[in-house]
């Protein structure tokens, strides 16, 4: 099982129910890194910078980068690179506030950000969640937003 942003479609082989909750993600940059100090930031501005951009096996359906681009497999691996400074990346805004060290990254005054996005929650239908999984499944559909 896991929780992924909420798409139109996905193979047939993964189950998915849209839960009734939504998260802010936000553009995060480490205190140092040049578009920290810059105020206000246009998304065409950060074409100039290392996106770092979460890998995963929706990774097709993303738009395509247009810059220089470093993936990671999660979001906590994503988080350390951002605030090690190699790059700006777009994190849940929830994330940041638990696991950044305080002061650790800074989100970018961008229009339009940060955004609540919707959340799927998805298992593989080959092999369906056991009582765990299923009350999990349930507890999420129950929360409101």
């Amino acid at each position: 099982m896991g929780l992924i942003e909420a798409r139109e479609r996905y193979p047939t082989d993964i189950g998915s129910t849209r839960l009734p909750l939504q998260t802010a993600m936000g553009i995060y940059v480490a205190p140092g890194h040049p578009l920290a100090a810059q105020g206000k930031v246009a998304w065409d501005e950060l074409r100039s910078w290392r996106e770092l951009r979460l890998s995963t096996f929706l990774a097709s359906a993303t738009e395509p980068a247009a810059g220089q681009v470093w993936s990671a497999p999660n979001y906590l691996l994503l988080l350390s690179m951002a605030a090690q400074g190699f790059g700006w990346c777009i994190l849940p805004s929830a994330l940041v506030a638990e696991f950044a060290p305080q002061g650790g990254l800074v989100a970018l005054d961008i229009p339009g950000w940060p955004r609540a996005i919707s959340v799927d929650l998805l298992w593989n239908k080959k092999a369906p969640p056991g009582a765990a999984g299923s009350w999990l499944r349930q507890h999420l559909q129950r929360r409101e937003r």
